[in-house]
């Protein structure tokens, strides 16, 4: 680490409040890959006025931005956070410039280790192809016919697809009506499956890459859900017949799964 880091790191640890970009297309910190290093970075600030001035530049160049406050003890979530969509480096505005920190050296969380059966840590790959895809993809006042911008979207979602099929996620079971203990080998138990619905009243069932998803889901104290893990293939066979697809992490950057889609994907990964 250079003394250059120390220092600024230092600063950033002992700030009681930090401001963080993040990106009103996909609800989550805004991510941005290094031209040079290849870096994924998201934008901290000290002070709220710089992020607002960083947050205007980038609205110019129709990339929406929001600012968001982030207190002392809400700062390990938020570092914990970023290892689980991928993120290497902070870019923290200091007040005068930026200072570019590796992100382990800013804080390190022990990450769980799986055993068999256990439900999946992270999903950061996944994660992170889904965040600059849909950054991309919902970006305002864009030309559909702009050929540079049609493949750089189709790479980007070539690659999340392959992260798709490759991944396990955790669903939710509602098990508020199960008589007893439950018990995830018995079979005949009164599970419930929950679900949401679009404006259009469609149905969907929320689907999660990792734990921390689900918790932002799960904001009911007197819910029942317990959580399985389910791979790729799973996924058809568990959806509910009236749902028209999956939504993958609702409460973040919320990608819609149609039946369709994952039939052909399903397809895709059996050849």
């Amino acid at each position: 680490m250079t003394a250059d880091h120390r220092f600024m790191i230092k600063r950033l640890q002992g700030l009681e409040t930090m401001f963080a970009s993040f990106a009103q297309t996909t609800r989550m910190p805004y991510v941005e890959c290094d031209g040079d290093t290849y870096d994924d970075q998201v934008y901290v600030f000290a002070e709220e006025e710089e992020a607002k001035k960083w947050a205007k530049a980038y609205e110019e160049k129709k990339i929406p931005l929001t600012t968001v406050r982030i207190d002392k003890e809400q700062m390990l979530m938020f570092y914990s956070s970023l290892y689980l969509i991928g993120v290497n480096r902070l870019a923290f505005h200091n007040g005068a410039e930026f200072s570019y920190l590796p992100l382990e050296q800013v804080v390190t969380v022990r990450r769980p280790e799986g055993d068999k059966g256990s439900l999946p840590g992270d999903n950061a790959t996944l994660q992170l192809t889904m965040i600059y895809f849909l950054q991309e993809l919902r970006r305002p006042d864009q030309s559909p016919e702009d050929p540079e911008r049609r493949r750089r979207l189709q790479e980007m979602e070539q690659e999340m697809m392959a992260n798709l099929i490759r991944a396990k996620y955790v669903m939710a079971i509602d098990v508020s009506k199960v008589e007893g203990e439950f018990d995830p080998k018995k079979a005949g138990q009164n599970i419930q499956i929950p679900y949401v619905k679009n404006g259009e009243g469609e149905v969907f069932q929320p689907l999660f890459s990792d734990m921390w998803e689900f918790q932002k889901f799960n904001k009911n104290k007197e819910s029942k859900f317990r959580v399985v893990m389910v791979p790729f293939k799973g996924l058809l066979p568990s959806l509910i017949k009236n749902a028209k697809g999956y939504i993958l992490n609702p409460a973040g950057v919320g990608l819609v799964l149609l039946r369709e889609r994952l039939d052909a994907l399903s397809r895709q990964a059996e050849e």
